[in-house]
């Protein structure tokens, strides 16, 4: 299992404080069934910048770490970066980067109760440049919850999702679990990730996550989500039905459904 979005790194923003805490994770991650992390530690929000170099540094320490304990668990570098007008230049000097590297996803931060005036013009600049952004937490984003038209648009224009592995499980508020589900029902989310900042209030709870699914959606939405993470991690292309094409198949079959009732035909 693979864990994209993750705070194990040690000292740098509200995840692991310590490098006993960065370990009690790695053995969390492992008894999760989680072979590789992509740690993410905030980046362009207020008080932490972790610039690319930085992060690679703590991350080779925090895999030596990890490896004289005998933990089978592999720390890639990486970000989530609050968004800012200036990434598609970080990302080319290096000061941002990507969730894998030579990969082109990077993991998009939205402020909790807005989605930015300049997002759309962004991530069709990003596009262009060849990344494909991942929206942290959707269903976490207050403008969001309410208006998911919001996050339909910005995956038609190329962007995917991710949701929080404890809001699924309902560890983070029923409402943020109701808006959950309708972003998966309406094929609104693309990727499961445990957002961990540590083993206590922030833990992973990505195989509970994952029953959950397997029990309201079925294993072969486990099995997507799962195969889309390590799709991210090779940095190979994800494959997806937008939004727009979700809502005509739903209109068809809701089509059929009156028309059978209507004509008594079943």
């Amino acid at each position: 299992m693979i864990d994209l979005h993750n705070h194990i790194l040690f000292g740098i923003d509200d995840g692991a404080q310590t490098k006993e805490d960065t370990l009690n994770m790695a053995r969390a991650a492992q008894a999760q069934g989680i072979t590789d992390i992509i740690a993410t530690p905030h980046h362009k929000i207020g008080v932490y910048e972790n610039f690319g170099p930085k992060i690679k540094a703590l991350a080779e320490e925090v895999n030596t770490i990890i490896a004289a304990e005998g933990i089978p668990v592999k720390v890639h570098p990486s970000q989530e970066i609050r968004i800012y007008g200036d990434v598609v230049e970080d990302l080319k000097s290096g000061k941002a980067l990507t969730l894998t590297e030579n990969g082109p996803y990077v993991l998009i931060e939205f402020p909790s109760n807005e989605v930015p005036v300049f997002t759309e013009q962004l991530f069709t600049k990003l596009a262009l440049e060849g990344y494909i952004p991942i929206i942290a937490h959707p269903e976490r984003n207050t403008e969001l919850q309410k208006n998911p038209n919001k996050l339909a648009k910005l995956i038609e224009l190329g962007a995917l999702a991710q949701v929080t592995a404890g809001v699924v499980c309902g560890q983070l508020g029923e409402y943020s679990k109701q808006c959950a589900e309708m972003m998966m029902e309406h094929r609104l989310i693309h990727i499961v990730a445990s957002d961990a900042h540590n083993v206590t209030s922030r833990n992973y709870y990505m195989k509970e996550a994952y029953d959950v699914i397997e029990q309201q959606y079925g294993i072969e939405e486990v099995n997507k989500y799962k195969e889309n993470a390590q799709k991210v991690l090779a940095g190979e292309t994800i494959r997806y039905v937008s939004p727009l094409e979700v809502e005509t198949k739903d209109r068809v079959e809701k089509t059929k459904k009156k028309k059978k009732k209507l004509f008594g035909l079943f």
